[in-house]
């Protein structure tokens, strides 16, 4: 890989990582999954370059591009831990409503009349 390649290959990461942000932070996380093919495309393709004994051969401006690429690599991984989390935290709450739902009925008077052992399945109509 020349230099030339490295550094478009930099810049089609970069633009990558920025896009993938914007997706998260627009809550389309579906759609940022899809970049991860391109991703990695572009990673190996800069990994390669570095295996490749040319490491020495990287100019600072290349350097502090692949500097930011890992920042928003970073950034990008906070924002799929948090949407991970928030999923999470929905699922536990839709589970509780189930379990502190209240299943009984109204007396005349509008209090409560709780049905005991009640499972949620009944056989007949009140």
């Amino acid at each position: 890989m020349s230099k030339g390649s490295l550094a478009d290959t930099t810049t089609q990461l970069r633009d990558l990582l920025t896009q993938e942000r914007e997706l998260l932070l627009t809550g389309r996380a579906r759609e940022a999954v899809a970049l991860v093919e391109p991703k990695l495309a572009a990673i190996q393709h800069i990994e390669s370059f570095l295996g490749g004994g040319q490491a020495g051969a990287v100019s600072a401006e290349d350097r502090r591009e692949i500097q930011a690429i890992m920042w928003l690599a970073r950034e990008n991984s906070v924002h799929f831990e948090a949407i991970r989390n928030g999923l999470r935290h929905a699922i536990e709450r839709l589970g509780s409503m189930h379990g502190n739902a209240y299943v009984g009925s109204y007396g005349r008077d509008g209090t409560k009349v709780a049905f005991s052992g009640a499972t949620g399945s009944f056989q007949r109509k009140a």
